[in-house]
């Protein structure tokens, strides 16, 4: 007899048991006399069915004794037994059987329905299928900042004469990002709720490290400051170069891979085609694309992430050093994340003016044309990380030619060079979380005139509660410009304080 035929026939003895006359008693009582009686007549009133105690006795211990006899004779039906079937008591009517193990049957499963869990980590809260073919992470990030005298990078005289002093929401984002059929199929949207612009949506097939294929909408792979998510610097905000080059945001494809990895020849690529005007066009505005391209040297320690500040005290020192190029014809000459990304540089410098001698100046027929600049440009990169100090330098080149204004040309170049450090590591008495840095960054507008050049060279003082995560800054900045005109030079002090917070 196997496990299930026992169980059917034990439920089967006992049904009979309980349904069978032999085995109870019907008894009566009588409204007048209030005497019991076994047989019914009038004026009684049944008072209910009652088995004989040693009768049911008699019949547990048949059955106790028959499993344990057929449970001797199968040593393994006792370890399925005890991993497999849940033990029930089985309650009929008045009778209890606590020895008899009975199958349990499954619940039936509903058709497209699959169970999940929830927990919380570094990408916020995550929900995660139990076949782990679906996965789904929710973070929210607000950045909270006090600006004085003005909060954006001055580019002219006039901008140092700003008197803004505000407190703002500098960011307000929400991100999703997770799996979807396959572990390695992966998405990432983020939301920003204070522009507000969708400035991140894309598909990531990262099934081979060697061969990462990204589709949609995100940044392009070119420096680490831009690369590098706001929430993760080590300033307050990008330095005054970042505007200038940045290739920002864009929709296409790019592929990424890993090669050798632990090898001293260790090496990070990133190549990518792009449409070329940011993500507040779906169109391109003519023939040509956008096309980048970045190879990192993990020289030490393998690659490191986009990420700024030595947060993890790393015992072991790690050094990547990059270089990267991008080209572009389109109406753009310069990039925001923003409906209105693809920009120009005077807008940046000298709006409705024509101060400076840049090819990206608006013709008197209504415009930028559609691939009227054709953009070519170059970034050397190093950076450096070891037991709580970091180092970051960049150096761009980039060259604007105006095809329809005689192939004019212009020469950008600009770099900026940082470090950080936790200094508990030398002096007890400071917090072990908090960090200090400093910054020197500069501009040159074009490199063929004299006197345009502008300057940033900042301090910030962070403190990390969670990482960066939670995270307080205090950055003092002095800022400088040169007007090419006037011949003139002022310079400005500018105070930020920030609350950079994720959840």
């Amino acid at each position: 007899m196997n496990k299930n035929r026992m169980a059917m026939a034990s439920l089967s003895i006992m049904s009979a048991f309980l349904v069978n006359p032999a085995f109870a008693l019907d008894l009566y009582v009588d409204n007048d006399t209030q005497q019991i009686y076994a047989t019914p007549g009038a004026n009684r009133v049944k008072l209910g069915s009652f088995e004989k105690k040693e009768d049911m006795d008699k019949l547990k211990a048949t059955l106790k004794a028959e499993i344990e006899a057929e449970l001797k004779s199968k040593p393994q039906l006792q370890a399925e037994k005890q991993e497999n079937t849940p033990k029930v008591s089985a309650t009929l009517n008045t009778a209890l059987v606590d020895d008899v193990n009975v199958p349990q049957a499954q619940p039936k499963e509903r058709k497209g329905y699959t169970p999940a869990n929830i927990s919380y980590g570094k990408n916020g809260f995550e929900f995660r299928t139990d076949d782990d073919k679906f996965s789904l992470a929710i973070q929210n990030r607000i950045q909270a900042r006090f600006a004085e005298p003005f909060d954006g990078d001055p580019r002219t005289l006039a901008d140092l004469d700003k008197d803004e002093k505000s407190f703002m929401i500098r960011r307000a984002r929400t991100k999703l990002n997770g799996h979807a059929y396959v572990p390695w199929l992966k998405y990432y949207l983020q939301y920003d709720w204070s522009q507000p612009v969708l400035r991140d949506l894309n598909l990531t097939i990262d099934k081979y490290k060697w061969a990462q294929v990204r589709v949609g909408r995100g940044k392009v792979s070119y420096n680490n400051e831009r690369v590098t998510s706001s929430g993760n610097q080590q300033f307050v905000n990008r330095s005054i170069v970042n505007d200038i080059f940045t290739v920002d945001r864009q929709q296409g494809i790019e592929v990424k891979g890993n090669l050798f990895p632990g090898k001293w020849y260790d090496m990070t690529y990133y190549a990518g085609a792009f449409t070329g005007l940011g993500v507040g066009e779906r169109n391109n505005d003519d023939g040509n694309m956008m096309y980048s391209g970045r190879l990192q040297w993990n020289a030490l320690g393998g690659e490191m992430k986009f990420s700024q500040s030595d947060i993890e005290f790393s015992e072991h020192p790690a050094l990547n050093i990059s270089v990267a190029a991008n080209s572009n014809r389109s109406k753009c000459t310069a990039f925001e994340t923003d409906s209105r990304s693809c920009r120009s540089l005077t807008d940046l410098i000298a709006p409705n003016t024509n101060r400076y001698r840049d090819p990206s100046k608006a013709l008197k027929d209504g415009g930028p044309k559609s691939g009227q600049y054709e953009i070519s440009q170059m970034m050397e990169e190093v950076h450096f990380k070891w037991k709580g100090f970091s180092f970051l330098q960049e150096l761009h080149a980039k060259r604007i030619k105006d095809t329809l204004n005689n192939d004019e040309e212009t020469k950008l170049l600009g770099g900026f060079v940082q470090a950080g450090y936790f200094p508990h590591r030398q002096l007890d008495f400071i917090p072990k979380n908090l960090e200090i840095a400093g910054r020197y960054a500069f501009v040159d507008m074009d490199t063929d005139r004299d006197y345009d050049k502008q300057t940033e060279l900042s301090a910030v003082i962070n403190y990390f509660l969670e990482g960066h995560f939670n995270k307080l800054s205090l950055q003092l900045s002095r800022l400088s410009i040169e007007d090419p005109i006037k011949l003139e030079k002022d310079a400005e002090t500018r105070v930020w304080a920030q609350w950079d917070f994720s959840f």
